[in-house]
């Protein structure tokens, strides 16, 4: 689940910035979304976040093809979403460029 505060982790298929809006799909549910801020780089063999050497989790400026990214979302509307964790086919969600 995505909200103030909260993280989401997603495969990218493009470079992505700050700023960057697309289109969410939850189900049935279609809403606009702009990504605020990348928190974190995942670590696609641990599943957790990347830290450097002092520890500190690496927070990167833009995110490349391929990567697993944590962000802090903003979206059009309230959305609900249950956590992957828990039910696993109620918890994806997939992001689309606007045409």
């Amino acid at each position: 689940a995505t909200g103030p505060g909260e993280s989401a982790a997603y495969r990218l298929r493009n470079i992505i910035a700050p700023g960057f809006s697309c289109i969410m799909h939850v189900h049935s549910a279609v809403v606009e979304v702009s990504f605020e801020e990348l928190v974190g780089l995942m670590d696609k063999k641990t599943g957790k976040r990347m830290v450097d050497k002092q520890g500190k989790t690496i927070k990167p400026r833009c995110a490349k093809e391929k990567e697993v990214v944590f962000a802090k979302l903003q979206l059009s509307s309230p959305l609900c979403i249950e956590s992957f964790d828990q039910f696993p086919q109620l918890g994806r969600f997939t992001f689309k460029r606007r045409r």
